[in-house]
């Protein structure tokens, strides 16, 4: 059964506000930890972020598609 564009675009919001918070929230870890880190756990944290990044965008994209969709 097909969902609706605004039960689509409240799911998409949801998901972006989950990985934001998320993201805040590694960033403060990684400003309390990462004197401890090694360079190898750097370079893995910096993938993870570019990686949730383009994901963000990814959500954010859609959720300007759904938008526009629902203005129609």
């Amino acid at each position: 059964m097909p969902r609706t564009i605004q039960e689509q675009l409240d799911e998409v919001e949801r998901d972006i506000k989950i990985f934001t918070d998320f993201d805040a929230a590694e960033k403060a870890r990684f400003a309390r930890e990462c004197f401890l880190w090694t360079a190898e756990d750097r370079i893995e944290w910096q993938e993870t972020q570019l990686s949730n990044a383009q994901y963000l965008r990814a959500l954010n994209d859609k959720r300007v598609a759904l938008l526009k969709e629902l203005k129609r």
